[in-house]
């Protein structure tokens, strides 16, 4: 065989060779990308803005609004979640801080925006969710377009001895009750649209006029609010009087639609089980 036709062989030989070890090398294989990893566990469907969000109770399962997600779905996003150590959602750290409504609304914050919800959000919280809403309007105006609030808990029953048989535990950790008092005792709620639902069918004498002081004060926190007893439901709205729920919502993502007030309270919410205060 000639010199130069050896050569060529060779060269052939070596080339060959190359490739076949470059499209065997991890750097030369195409990039994965890997799955998308989030901290706590959400379900979210259909479509519209507002996006709505829903903020369960103590230790409750974003899951108990499932008859509400699927009833406002047909109108506008909506999302449901379970706070860390709840439902399906990893524990806090065993070193990290216990939590409180605040530190729950800024997980909530982080968690819709790397999934790519989009802001401003109309927030519904029940019983705890409540002052986890009222935190998230507080710490992230900018995000937050209207609240409902369901049977809302309040930081004076931390303190009230009437309220001494909570457990205030939340996935397996005691909430920090002292900062939930500091930091919520006088919320200012602006001008945001609020509907302030307060159950009517279970608590009385005075306990029910402490919670409904209660409530008074939490309407008292917004310019634009109502304050609508649901007269026959007990603490679980959302179960009891479905109806008068998604009614809320639905004034409160029309507000926000239309860059305008709530409509007039009066009459509005009767023949759904609720009464104007």
């Amino acid at each position: 065989m000639g010199a130069r036709l050896l050569t060529l062989v060779l060269v052939l030989w070596l080339a060959s060779a190359c490739s076949a070890d470059a499209s065997s090398s991890p750097s030369a294989t195409p990039s994965s990308t890997p799955a998308e990893v989030h901290s706590l566990a959400m379900t979210c469907q259909g479509e519209g803005a507002p996006t709505v969000v829903l903020e369960a109770g103590l230790n409750t399962s974003g899951a108990t609004f499932s008859n509400v997600a699927e009833a406002v779905a047909g109108t506008t996003r909506v999302c449901f979640y379970d706070r860390a150590g709840v439902g399906d959602s990893p524990r806090l750290a065993d070193d990290a801080p216990d939590p409180w409504p605040g530190s729950s609304a800024d997980a909530l914050a982080a968690e819709l925006e790397a999934r790519g919800e989009a802001a401003p959000y109309v927030v519904l919280g029940w019983s705890y969710g409540g002052m986890v809403a009222q935190a998230f309007a507080t710490r992230h105006p900018d995000l937050t377009s209207g609240l409902v609030l369901e049977d809302s808990s309040v930081p004076q029953q931390f303190v009230d001895p009437e309220w001494d048989d909570i457990a205030w535990e939340d996935g397996g950790r005691v909430v920090d009750q002292d900062t939930a008092v500091a930091e919520l005792s006088a919320v200012d709620l602006g001008d945001l649209p609020v509907v302030v639902l307060t159950a009517g069918g279970e608590l009385s004498g005075k306990l029910r006029r402490v919670w409904m002081g209660y409530h008074d004060r939490l309407t008292g926190s917004s310019t634009d609010a109502a304050h609508v007893l649901a007269r026959q439901a007990g603490h679980e709205i959302h179960h009891a009087n479905l109806e008068l729920v998604v009614a809320a919502v639905a004034d409160v993502v029309e507000a926000v639609r239309a860059e305008a007030p709530l409509g007039p309270c009066a009459g509005r919410y009767d023949d759904l089980g609720g009464r104007c205060l």
